[in-house]
């Protein structure tokens, strides 16, 4: 956790920002993940409460629920779901107030 906390703080030193973090467009049109050519894959995984093997490869991503992943994620983080910036409070429970110290003199700190 301290090493991909760490990794993430380089990011945004960077200029990484939430607005950033998405797939290309293509991921989230009406077509497959895949192209035509390539079978599709069966994945174990859990639809409609039940457990199965279901083809993954011609599934599409939705733009939403992934901003809305995002929220939840950062969260998690304990970084700013609103830039995904860490934040202070995350890094220090690493031992990583330096790294805080110097994403605020950036500007580049989250909010609690």
């Amino acid at each position: 956790r301290k090493i991909w906390n760490l990794d993430h703080a380089i990011w945004t030193l960077q200029g990484r920002h939430r607005d950033m973090v998405h797939f290309v467009d293509h991921v989230y049109d009406s077509q497959p993940l895949f192209p035509a050519e390539v079978p599709n894959v069966y994945l174990p995984g859990k639809e409609s409460g039940k457990w199965g093997y279901f083809g993954y490869s011609e599934r599409t991503l939705d733009r939403d629920k992934l901003d809305e992943f995002k929220t939840r994620f950062y969260e998690l983080q304990g970084w700013d779901p609103a830039t995904g910036y860490p934040t202070r409070t995350a890094l220090e429970s690493l031992g990583l107030g330096y790294v805080a110290d110097e994403l605020e003199e950036q500007g580049k700190l989250g909010d609690t």
